[in-house]
């Protein structure tokens, strides 16, 4: 009982000592493990910003950007894959540009009114 208590701190130690941060990632492997960790959160953000966006708009706006939604998705999917591969580093920063764009229309939709031009938006 005694060598397994004494082990503990041991094997503890050394798996703070292999364990890496995606702040600074040491390998290939760490850095796709770290870009997929953002793909991961990207896409919870981008649903939930779509859902509070969609909130924010008429019946038919909904369908423009509904429409418009779609469509990007379509467009990251092609730009952001070389055949069977996903370029995730691709993917993490449409992402975050289509939660910057869909943020934008949700405040300009909630105060000022809705260009109806940004509902349509792809990028």
């Amino acid at each position: 009982m005694k060598a397994h208590l004494l082990a503990l701190p041991l094997l503890l130690c050394s798996a703070a000592a292999w364990s890496m941060s995606c702040d600074n990632p040491r390998s290939p492997y760490d850095v796709t493990y770290c870009a997929a960790l953002e793909m991961v959160q990207g896409d919870r953000d981008l649903n939930q910003q779509y859902k509070s966006t969609m909130s924010a708009l008429s019946p038919a706006q909904k369908q423009v950007v509904k429409n418009a939604q779609i469509s990007w998705l379509k467009v990251r999917d092609h730009e952001c894959a070389e055949g069977s591969t996903l370029l995730l580093g691709c993917a993490n920063e449409k992402m975050a540009a289509r939660i910057t764009l869909l943020k934008s229309i949700e405040r300009e939709c909630r105060n000022a009114g809705c260009n109806d031009a940004d509902l349509s938006r792809i990028e």
